[in-house]
């Protein structure tokens, strides 16, 4: 039985988005590792890792780890759910953090937006209704 799930994102510079996960998102670094780049940070249980892109592993040969090319394409987003949207999109806003759009109340109820981590990684806010 599985203990704790994550996700691990390719980045261009993994300082440069321990960063952000860290200072603006509010996720705690529980390990980093130099060689080659690579951290492990947690938010309410959950795990993120960052890879540095570029570096190959035996135990997945033939594939590689890339940070997105197109920002106008996700393969995927992570989520991040907050008690107020709205104040959350103001403090983030004040640290520089890049918005696709103001914050959006859909039908349903809740309050969600999407900020863009320093490699074009889609990351939602959302407050849930």
């Amino acid at each position: 039985m599985a203990s704790r799930a994550g996700v691990i994102l390719a980045v261009a510079d993994v300082g440069r988005s321990v960063a952000f996960y860290r200072d603006a998102l509010g996720f705690e670094v529980e390990a980093l590792y130099d060689d080659p780049p690579y951290a492990t940070l947690t938010l309410t249980g959950t795990r993120l890792s960052l890879a540095e892109q570029g570096h190959p592993a035996d135990d997945r040969p033939g594939v590689d780890l890339e940070a997105p090319t197109d920002t106008t394409r996700a393969n995927a987003l992570l989520v991040v759910e907050v008690g107020d949207a709205r104040a959350e999109h103001e403090r983030l806003g004040s640290a520089g953090v890049r918005f696709l759009a103001d914050p959006y109340e859909p039908p349903w109820g809740g309050c969600r937006f999407f900020c863009v981590d320093p490699d074009g990684y889609l990351v939602e806010i959302e407050q849930p209704a």
